[in-house]
């Protein structure tokens, strides 16, 4: 989906990048770090915070290292240093949309409800989470796959 969003943008492909495993690869992150009590006002028992943590929404693909050294702050500092990250980590920042006419392109092209969240609680998860639905949607359609397999 990174990929996909990046080149539909007029980027160039780093899809082998982002396939790399080991130390200078890259690994699925969590926006929320694993600490339950950072969310109690959204959610009563932490085992239902870490149900809602795993979901898709709140995921991102990003190098190992930048895990490591950013994966537990809380998501307000993470936000700004998701600048320097791929397009999709980049998109939660509302400076992405200020000068970026191939991903502003894209976005109206493809009617995706991308948007910036200067926070991310439950229902910015959600937001999130059915952006990522409606991408893979696109993605995956039967009818983009087959006009492509025809080129």
């Amino acid at each position: 989906m990174t990929d996909y969003a990046e080149t539909r943008s007029g980027q160039a492909s780093r899809y082998v990048e982002y396939a790399q495993r080991g130390r200078k690869g890259y690994e699925i992150e969590h926006i929320w770090a694993n600490h339950a009590d950072r969310h109690t006002d959204e959610f009563a028992h932490a085992s239902e915070f870490a149900e809602y943590r795993n979901r898709i929404g709140g995921l991102l693909l990003l190098p190992k290292s930048f895990n490591a050294s950013y994966g537990d702050l809380e998501y307000a500092p993470k936000r700004d240093h998701y600048l320097g990250q791929n397009l999709l980590a980049q998109s939660l920042h509302e400076q992405t949309y200020e000068h970026n006419p191939g991903f502003r392109r894209f976005i109206e092209g493809s009617g995706l409800p991308f948007r910036a969240h200067a926070e991310f609680k439950k229902a910015d998860l959600d937001l999130r989470q059915d952006l990522y639905r409606r991408l893979a949607e696109q993605i995956w359609s039967a009818d983009r796959l087959s006009l492509e397999a025809k080129l």
